[in-house]
C-alpha cells in the first residue's frame, strides 16, 4: 500500500505536466530531510517496484552500470509515472563530460543530474551550459519531447524552457582533494544547487581505503567541504544507511541521504528471510 502521509516530493513539487521535471531545486531548499534509494538493477521491473515504495527521490546510477540510453529513458519515466511524480528520478551520469547522457536524461523528465569527480570551475561552468536553456546555459530543445498544447502545458509567464530551468538540479560530486581545493569555484556557480561528497573516492584518492574513517586529513577535507557548501546555503548528499553515520551526517547538517539500493536490500533483505525461516523450522524440530 502507498504511504498514505504526503510526501514532500509530492504534488506541491511535481511539474505541471508528468513529461516535465519536478522541482527538485526548491524541494531541496526546504530544510526538510529527504530520503532516496538507489537504483542500480537495469530492470523496469525493479524500477516498478521502487517507485511505489515512498521514497523521495530515486538515484538511476549509469556511472558504474551499463545502461543502454534507451533503457535509462524508460526507466526514468516509469519512476516518474508509476510514483504519480511523487518519486523523483535522479541520474548519476557516466562521467563528467558526458554531455549526451545529461541531456537524455533531462529530455526523459530528470529532476537533477549527478555529475562524477568534478574538480574545475570550468568543469561545472561546460556542465552547465549544456543543462540550462538559454540565457543560462546551451540546452536544446527535443522536438520529440513535447506534444504541442498537450503535455507542454506550463502556469501563465512559464514556459517549457523556465520551468526546466527553474526545477532541475545541477549536483557535482566532490571526490578528489583537487575538487576539496577547488570547492569554493565549485560550489560558487549559482547554478550549482546541491553537492555530493564521494566519501570512498575522496578517501582513496588520499591514499587512505574504506567508506569512512576519522584520520584529521580525511576529516579536514571532508569538514573543509561541509562548511564551503553551508556558506553557499547548499544541501548535501550523502550515501549511508547505519545508525551512526546517519546521526553523525545529519548533525553535520546533511539533508538528502540515499538509505537504500535494489542490491542491498534484496541481498540483505534475502538472508534475512532464510535465516528467520531456518530459526523457524529448527525451533520446530527441537
Amino acid at each position: 500500500m502507498y504511504p498514505t502521509t504526503p510526501l514532500p516530493g509530492s504534488d506541491a513539487w511535481r511539474a505541471p505536466t508528468l513529461q516535465q521535471p519536478s522541482n527538485f531545486r526548491a524541494l531541496s531548499k526546504t530544510g526538510q530531510v529527504l530520503y532516496g534509494v538507489l537504483l542500480c538493477y537495469p530492470s523496469v521491473h525493479v524500477a516498478k517496484t521502487i517507485a511505489v515504495t515512498g521514497a523521495d527521490w530515486c538515484w538511476i546510477d549509469t556511472e558504474h552500470v551499463a545502461y543502454s540510453p534507451s533503457l535509462l529513458v524508460e526507466l526514468i519515466q516509469v519512476i516518474i509515472h508509476e510514483s504519480g511524480g511523487k518519486m523523483i528520478p535522479i541520474v548519476r551520469v557516466p562521467n563528467k563530460t558526458a554531455f549526451e547522457y545529461m541531456i537524455w536524461c533531462l529530455d526523459a523528465g530528470a529532476g537533477g543530474i549527478i555529475i562524477p569527480h568534478v574538480e574545475t570551475a570550468e568543469e561545472v561552468a561546460a556542465i552547465v551550459a549544456a543543462c540550462r536553456y538559454p540565457p543560462l546555459g546551451h540546452r536544446g530543445l527535443s522536438p520529440a519531447t513535447f506534444i504541442p498544447g498537450i503535455t507542454d502545458t506550463t502556469p501563465a509567464g512559464e514556459t517549457i524552457y523556465s520551468i526546466a530551468n527553474k526545477h532541475v538540479a545541477i549536483i557535482p560530486q566532490i571526490e578528489s582533494l583537487a575538487a576539496v581545493k577547488n570547492a569554493d569555484a565549485i560550489m560558487g556557480n549559482e547554478q550549482v544547487d546541491m553537492v555530493m561528497i564521494g566519501n570512498r573516492d575522496l578517501r582513496m584518492d588520499m591514499g587512505l581505503f574504506g567508506l569512512t574513517g576519522n584520520e584529521p586529513e580525511y576529516l579536514e577535507a571532508n569538514a573543509h567541504v561541509v562548511s564551503v557548501a553551508k556558506s553557499y546555503n547548499l544541501p548535501l548528499m550523502c550515501f549511508t544507511s547505519d545508525e551512526d553515520s546517519l546521526r553523525a551526517r545529519h548533525r553535520e547538517g546533511f539533508k538528502l541521504f540515499m538509505v537504500t539500493m535494489d542490491l542491498l536490500t534484496l541481498a540483505y533483505g534475502t538472508v534475512a528471510n532464510l535465516k528467520r525461516a531456518r530459526e523457524v523450522i529448527a525451533g520446530v524440530a527441537e
